[in-house]
């Protein structure tokens, strides 16, 4: 008995690493089998199936947990920057980064799994929300709207710049996560109006919506609207089946165009999928109009709302997945699908803030309206559909939080 407990564990080690470094998909039962020095068969005699076996492996790492000690130090502010650096330390280690990349990855295929390890993300915020709601009980800051703990994980998904290190950018170091940690706690407690941006902290490539030939050897003559039909399918089957699942054949058959044409076209599969892909990058940017309304903070409040409706699009959402599940072999991509939402963002942002005379937003700021603007990863990972209300409270509150921040006035 103990033999078998003991290839068992060995078989999770083996598969948890290969799941965590490579994903789902690219991850074989023999790959696995080779690791940990056990037959195949050995490992369906203690799992199902693949499925199975990944749901076992990221499940081991949800043991209970205890509500995280929160470090009270004695102003908002500076519990603020110590739960924000506790965070985004927690978040850089590659154990919980690749199950949080893993939880992207797993929501379509794996709901209830993502459900889960989204809600043991979420506890660790929870003695930080607690935190917050005593404050506004004892009336230091103002009423808060909704629950608590989702007040208190927006800290952490401005600290980590939402999902910027899942799509193509490489977590900072040390130093740099707690300038982010400062900043994202600076902007939380007391506004944006004084936040000081700190040297050190990455600068925001520029994105522009031009999209290049494809990488082709023989440009083969055909029409346009054949070749827009061929990009349509192959972007849809990418979507569909992910990078390493989707089938040439299965783009040929819907379009009437050979595989031949299709490599002499693009060089190979991966040279299509660049190309359909930086294809729908460039469809969703748009240069959204500074939204009407009284005061910036209205406006800023619709900007919000505009954002999160780009955001829960089902184009965008299928987007989020692949490239993130793709990052790792076309990174570039991963990192122009993020670019262009932080550039889409940028423009009327810069134009609210210049009309309340506010000197032109630094690149750390941007990236922080973005990330509470589509509340992080939250929509991501759940599958459940966001109603009309919630869209609108979590738009008042990013708003809020990025304008005045929660010490401040309301108006």
């Amino acid at each position: 008995m103990q033999k078998g407990v003991d290839r068992r564990e060995r078989i999770m080690r083996a598969a948890g690493t290969h799941f965590l470094k490579d994903g789902f998909e690219r991850t074989s039962m023999d790959r696995i089998a080779a690791s940990a020095r056990v037959s195949k068969q050995a490992i369906y005699e203690h799992f199902r199936d693949k499925e199975d076996l990944f749901d076992q492996v990221v499940r081991a790492d949800l043991a209970p947990v205890s509500v995280r000690e929160l470090n009270d130090r004695g102003d908002l502010f500076s519990t603020a920057v110590a739960a924000a650096e506790t965070l985004f330390e927690a978040f850089a280690r590659p154990r919980n980064f690749g199950l949080f990349r893993a939880n992207i990855v797993a929501t379509r295929r794996f709901p209830q799994l993502a459900a889960d390890l989204h809600d043991f993300r979420r506890s660790q915020s929870r003695a930080f929300g607690l935190y917050l709601e005593q404050q506004a009980q004892a009336g230091l800051i103002a009423p808060i709207e909704g629950n608590p703990v989702d007040l208190g994980t927006r800290l952490g998904g401005m600290a980590v710049e939402g999902a910027r290190y899942f799509l193509g950018y490489k977590p900072p170091a040390q130093a740099v996560r707690q300038l982010q940690a400062r900043l994202a706690a600076e902007v939380y407690c007391f506004g944006v109006g004084k936040a000081v941006v700190p040297a050190g902290l990455d600068p925001q490539p520029a994105y522009a919506p031009v999209l290049p030939e494809p990488p082709a050897t023989v440009q083969m003559r055909m029409s346009a609207e054949r070749f827009a039909a061929l990009c349509d399918a192959a972007a849809d089957e990418f979507l569909a089946q992910g990078f390493e699942g989707a089938s040439l054949d299965a783009i040929a058959a819907a379009t009437g165009v050979g595989r031949a044409t299709i490599y002499r076209r693009f060089g190979g599969k991966a040279g299509l999928f660049a190309h359909v892909m930086e294809r729908e990058i460039a469809a969703q940017w748009q240069d959204i109009a500074e939204p009407e309304g009284d005061t910036p903070l209205m406006r800023m409040e619709r900007l919000c709302r505009i954002v999160l409706d780009l955001h829960l699009s089902p184009r965008s959402l299928a987007l989020y997945y692949l490239l993130v599940q793709e990052s790792d072999q076309f990174p570039e991509l991963a990192r122009r699908f993020y670019d262009m939402q932080i550039d889409r963002v940028a423009r009327p942002l810069q134009r609210i803030t210049a009309s309340a005379g506010m000197a032109p937003m630094a690149p750390a700021l941007l990236r922080m309206f973005h990330a509470l603007a589509v509340f992080g990863v939250r929509y991501v990972v759940s599958l459940r559909a966001v109603d009309d209300a919630e869209r609108a409270l979590v738009s008042r509150q990013a708003a809020a939080i990025f304008w005045q921040g929660i010490s401040g006035p309301r108006t």
